[in-house]
């Protein structure tokens, strides 16, 4: 896996973000700082020294620990951040082994024809309700990210809805970060003016992506809709919906996150199977 001496330097990484001398090349003293303030302000909303088997599924694509650099430029930069956030979020918030956090990824890669065609049919039974989801995603324009944990507990994109409240985020001004240390809390969905009815608009994708096991759905450009079913850090499977059959994952390059994708398999012109890693 690529970038695995950040995984291995987890039980160092906190330190390496606090000094400022000793930057990892993707972070400046600014981004450092928003990096900072987005660590501390998690750990204010989590428990101390949890328990480390929570962490993937608060690190799985777009959750609660899967920080985003949204302002980065650079595909490089932002492959190698999730792997450094992985590791910064495992030791900050759960002290986790350094052996638990590096054996996270094989509980998503898949490298084998019997895996890949569980993964395939998974998908099939997904098709039968792509049509809703595109038609989602055409008519709510505002809408681009949807992730769910549970029932109660999802993603619209920039807001976290819990049963205690939303959190809504606003990107960090230099990285982008989201989450980030910018924050606003609301007790309930009448006072959050970011996305108008966006709990009650995303209900029934919500009940798709429950149904099929769907970890989040993002709308891309080209219009392309991303469907993760699982992930962590860089290492995502799922599949993308395209209007344009020449708009597709390529093996190798990376996708719009940074990370490359190393399996790619057509299952129609415009329905398309990937592993990125």
């Amino acid at each position: 896996m690529r970038a695995t001496y950040l995984f291995l330097l987890c039980s160092l990484l906190v330190p390496i973000v606090v000094c400022a001398n000793n930057l990892p090349n993707f972070l400046t003293a600014d981004s450092d700082k928003e990096y900072r303030a987005t660590i501390n302000h998690l750990r204010g909303l989590l428990p101390k020294n949890g328990i480390a088997e929570i962490l993937p599924g608060l690190a799985s694509p777009y959750g609660l620990l899967d920080v985003h650099p949204t302002k980065f430029t650079s595909a490089e930069d932002k492959n190698d951040f999730a792997n450094f956030n992985l590791g910064v979020m495992s030791n900050a918030i759960f002290k986790a082994d350094p052996n638990f956090v590096t054996s996270l990824p094989n509980r998503v890669l898949c490298n084998e024809t019997s895996c890949r065609n569980q993964r395939v049919k998974a998908i099939n039974k997904l098709l039968i309700q792509q049509d809703v989801i595109r038609v989602f995603f055409k008519d709510n324009v505002d809408i681009t990210i949807v992730q769910q944990s549970d029932d109660n507990v999802f993603r619209v994109n920039n807001a976290f809805f819990t049963p205690a409240g939303i959190i809504q985020y606003q990107p960090s001004a230099v990285a982008g970060f989201v989450p980030s240390g910018d924050a606003t809390f609301f007790k309930n969905v009448t006072n959050i003016e970011a996305c108008n009815m966006c709990s009650t608009r995303s209900a029934r994708v919500r009940d798709i992506m429950a149904k099929h096991h769907v970890t989040a759905m993002v709308k891309e450009s080209y219009g392309v809709i991303n469907i993760i079913f699982e992930g962590i850090s860089n290492n995502h499977w799922g599949v993308k919906l395209s209007d344009n059959s020449d708009v597709k994952p390529v093996k190798g390059q990376p996708n719009a996150l940074g990370y490359p994708y190393d399996d790619v398999i057509a299952i129609t012109p415009t329905v398309i199977y990937y592993q990125s890693n």
